[in-house]
Order: C-alpha cells, then structure tokens, then sequence
C-alpha cells in the first residue's frame, strides 16, 4: 500500500470525503472571519505539545477573549503562552486527577468567569504492548490518561456549566487500525469515541466532537515522530487548529458525537448533512454484517 500511495498510504484509504486536505485551506483558517473566536474561553489540555501550542495559536489568531492552558511542563506552556495575541491562564496539573482538574477549572472561572469550549489533546500512546502479555501496568496508562482523564474533564466541564458548551476530544487513527502493539492505546481511543456518542445522547446541550488530527507533522521541535509513520506525516498542526475553530460554528452541529478527520473537507461534509445525519456515517459501526429479520445477505 505504502508504494502505491506513497505518503498518502494512511490518509487516502480512510477518507470520507472525494476532497483530502493536509494542510490549512480557508474553511478552516483562522484568518477566516467566519472562524472568528470573539467572546469564547477555551480551554486547551496538553497545550505544550504540538496539537495543543497549534489549537492555542489558532484560536488567539480567531480573537478568543481567552485561552486556558493546561499541561504537566510549566515551561512549555508558558512558552505557548508568550507568543499568543489573546489573553491566556497557565495552569499546571494532570487530566487524571481529579483534584488537578478541580483547581484548573476554578482558577478559569475565577480569571474568565466562563469556560466556553474544552479541547481535549493530553494522551498517552504506549507503542509497544502486546494484548494479554504486556503487565497491567504497562498496558493500563493509555486507559487511564486517554479516557479516565477524559471522563473527569468531560465530568467538570458539564458540572461547572450546567451541561452546555462544546468539548473536542483529539483521537486517533487507531480506532480503526489493527496492528500489532498498540492495543491499549486502540482500545481506549475507541471507548473515547463510543462515550463521545453517549455525551451526545445524554448531554443534549453538550457537542461533543471526536476528531482524527491526521498524520501529524513535528514542527519548530513540537510533535511526537513515531519512526515507522515519519514517511506519511505530511499533516500540518494548524490543520487541526483551524478545525476546532469550525467545530464551534453551528453549522458543524450534524456532526455531533461524530468521528471526523481533519482530512476530510468540511464543506463537502455539509453539503451531505442528510446522508451523513440518516446513514450515522460518523458513527461506530456495530458489526460490518449487515443484521436484520432476514440475516445477512450472504454472498453464496
């Protein structure tokens, strides 16, 4: 597949739409001003890392009236901070804790007086465990940071605002992808996105997002770089940076509780919002046996 498709091999045979973007184009650019951030706090978890410093520049660059971010390194934040135009909260502390997210959420409030819309980018990826022989306790942390870290978030976010705002959660290709030694960290992206449909379902004034940042680039030394798919990281941060910008448009609401990538064009995707809403094509699928009174209609 990689020779065939070169750098596109993990991007083209998972796209929804006939359009693929790996870079910024000007639906989702934070120049835009239909993209204009004007009177939103966002909150950002693992606002050091890549995505995170990129989603923190976007939404500056949209105009936020405020920008919370939120990591374990103080430096890299403050670093991400000192560059932004909008005003900005650092605030140190883990996803996982409950007592961490706590204090967070408070001093946002206290700054702020309001938490508008959470972006989600703190995850751990363990590369490396081989499903049933790998020790729990090396198995057990992607679980624990990827969707423990974002039930708590998810948590205080819906106590503080009274179950309303907009909340994206950054996933993963390996919701789909089955290959060897990545089951923890498959397993918990995937249950990510299955709770991302049942906040949709329950938490009616909530929208929820799961989107798919790409094959991710490192830029300026920001960025993990996984060897084995360094040949087909060709997508830009600020792709993703510009897509959460959209998600907040009202435009973006058939997408809710949905599993999108940011390859995919948005503006192809709405003009399909009746497919897309009826066929739950954003949706996890149960089986790909198509069940029903009759059983599947079987080949022979």
């Amino acid at each position: 597949m990689s020779e065939e498709l070169g750098p596109d091999a993990f991007t083209k045979p998972f796209q929804l739409t006939k359009s693929m973007h790996r870079d910024v184009y000007p639906a989702v650019d934070p120049t835009n001003p239909s993209l204009s951030a004007a009177g939103k706090v966002v909150l950002i978890t693992g606002a050091g890392g890549g995505l995170g410093h990129a989603i923190a520049r976007a939404w500056s660059t949209a105009g936020a009236e405020g920008i919370v971010l939120v990591g374990r390194n103080i430096e890299k934040l403050e670093q991400t901070a000192s560059i932004l135009t909008a005003p900005t909260l650092v605030a140190t502390g883990s996803v996982c804790s409950e007592a961490d997210v706590e204090v967070i959420f408070a001093k946002a409030i206290e700054k702020f007086g309001k938490v508008d819309t959470v972006v989600n980018t703190a995850s751990e990826g363990n590369h490396g465990t081989v499903a049933g022989s790998t020790a729990l306790s090396a198995w057990w942390p992607d679980i624990e940071t990827n969707l423990k870290g974002l039930y708590i978030l998810l948590n205080r976010f819906i106590t503080l605002t009274g179950g309303k705002g907009t909340f994206i959660n950054l996933i993963s290709l390996a919701v789909g992808l089955l290959r060897p030694g990545i089951s923890s960290y498959g397993i918990s992206k995937l249950a990510a996105s299955r709770l991302g449909e049942f906040i949709d379902l329950e938490q009616p004034e909530i929208r929820y997002f799961s989107i798919h940042p790409g094959i991710v680039q490192a830029e300026d030394g920001r960025g993990i770089v996984i060897d084995h798919f360094t040949p087909f990281a060709k997508d830009k941060q600020m792709l993703t940076g510009g897509y959460t910008l959209y998600l907040q448009k009202p435009e973006a609401d058939f997408m809710r509780g949905g599993l999108m990538s940011v390859n995919w064009d948005v503006e192809e995707m709405k003009e399909h919002e009746k497919e897309i809403v009826e066929g739950n094509l954003l949706k996890l699928a149960f089986l790909n046996g198509n069940l029903g009174p009759d059983g599947h209609p079987w080949s022979h």
